[in-house]
């Protein structure tokens, strides 16, 4: 039984799952990946696998589009991360958009070097500051989407008042 006036823990509160749960989840994800299982040689035997049901490449071609997908892999993996913290942030925290974002860049930097940290320990993979620059990139770009959609004064993301029935054009 709480007291009368006093608010409940953080934790309490409706809909603390449906915000933190999912960052917190992804965060763990992309730290998973930072192991073994992430390393070049998997990622390399599964992407051949599947391209070999499609086309025949060569090994240096492989290695090229292999290259290319991880590094994707990096920025859209850290874009998602900054939206789930931003949207955790904003919706839950009921910090400003401004507040929202130095702690969703400031979380995502976190994340991205303790996973270039953890991959030091791995004989199978390297740590590599050009990494966390490019995670860096990813939450930044996000940063940038986000800022541009998001509706001021609104906890919910809406392109022009689209969300609220709203047309875009001349009525």
């Amino acid at each position: 039984m709480e007291p009368v006036g006093s608010a409940p823990p953080f934790w309490r509160k409706p809909n603390f799952l449906y915000y933190w749960l999912p960052p917190v989840l992804w965060g763990l994800a992309v730290l998973s990946l930072s192991g073994d299982v992430g390393s070049n040689t998997n990622t390399r035997h599964l992407l051949q696998w599947l391209l070999s049901w499609l086309v025949a490449l060569k090994p240096a071609q492989i290695d090229l589009i292999n290259f290319f997908l991880r590094k994707t892999g990096h920025v859209l993996a850290y874009g998602c991360m900054y939206f789930l913290w931003f949207r955790a942030f904003r919706g839950y925290a009921n910090y400003g958009p401004w507040r929202a974002c130095l702690w969703s860049l400031g979380f995502c930097l976190l994340y991205s070097s303790t996973d270039e940290g953890r991959q030091w320990f791995h004989a199978s993979r390297g740590a590599s500051i050009y990494d966390v620059i490019l995670d860096m990139s990813g939450a930044s770009l996000t940063a940038l989407i986000v800022g541009a959609v998001w509706t001021p004064g609104s906890k919910n993301a809406a392109i022009s008042g689209i969300a609220e029935g709203q047309t875009i054009g001349p009525e």
